[in-house]
């Protein structure tokens, strides 16, 4: 380098009073952009799991038989395509792209191609949230919004909001009280509505406890503005699977002519 030319740098340097940048800036800054790309991963994660339990935990899956009646007012493919959770959907691809950024400004994020990227992104993604749907945490924060955030029903279309629809003959909720000798329950719904319902004439599914503090899916007819005549109870935490009773084999009766020995005449 020309030594005039040196210098002008270095008095360019001076006249802007530049200093030297330390190492640990540098470090911090790496340390960030891979931060924001693992909690953007993370937290994707945390929304396809959520994403997942609320469309897996929809009724048409298994429940077909039983709320055939549903499905005669409304078609199944026009269903499940408003119960797919696109609130959730459209976070995790908001996370996923957080990702992206945060990792193209790591130290070596430029190497890799855009659809690399998003698609090592989505598969951590995925593989996290199986890993968390074991230990149930997408229903958990799924409930979680459904007991504590008003106007989330408005957002998704989840199968609490598929059992409050008693006009429909579906009411689901949580027991407040329960007079077993009137035959009457007191049922809070998911959409916070105080509901009378008779249970007495109701078939309970084997394993359903009726105790305050359980969930409940009702189906049965609406008799008043809040008040219910239950023909089916079930527990919330299982499907509609009715146990078939095991079939006893019975022995054919032996004809007693068959069966009485015949007495030899005297003397033969």
């Amino acid at each position: 380098m020309p030594k005039d030319r040196a210098g002008s740098i270095l008095e360019e340097i001076e006249k802007r009073q530049a200093v030297p940048i330390p190492r640990w800036h540098f470090v911090l800054r790496q340390f960030a952009f891979w931060a924001l790309a693992v909690f953007s991963v993370l937290t994707g994660s945390i929304a396809m799991a959520t994403a997942m339990y609320v469309f897996l935990d929809n009724d048409f899956i298994e429940d077909h038989e039983v709320i055939t009646l549903y499905f005669e007012q409304q078609p199944l493919v026009a269903d499940i395509f408003r119960s797919i959770p696109y609130l959730w959907i459209g976070a995790l691809a908001l996370f996923i792209l957080v990702a992206y950024y945060g990792f193209r400004h790591t130290r070596k994020g430029y190497r890799y191609t855009t659809a690399k990227v998003v698609a090592a992104s989505l598969l951590a993604s995925l593989l996290i949230s199986l890993c968390l749907n074991t230990v149930d945490v997408g229903g958990y924060i799924h409930r979680y919004l459904v007991e504590n955030v008003r106007g989330y029903h408005r957002l998704i279309y989840s199968n609490e909001f598929r059992w409050s629809q008693a006009s429909k003959g579906r009411l689901g909720g949580k027991i407040l009280a329960y007079d077993k000798e009137k035959g009457v329950i007191v049922l809070r719904t998911f959409r916070k509505v105080l509901w009378t319902v008779d249970v007495s004439k109701a078939e309970v599914e084997p394993g359903t406890r009726l105790a305050p503090g359980r969930l409940l899916k009702i189906t049965g007819t609406r008799t008043g503005r809040v008040s219910f005549r239950a023909k089916e109870i079930q527990a919330w935490e299982k499907k509609y699977k009715r146990k078939v009773e095991p079939v006893v084999k019975k022995e054919p009766e032996k004809n007693q002519e068959q069966v009485q020995p015949q007495v030899q005449p005297p003397g033969r």
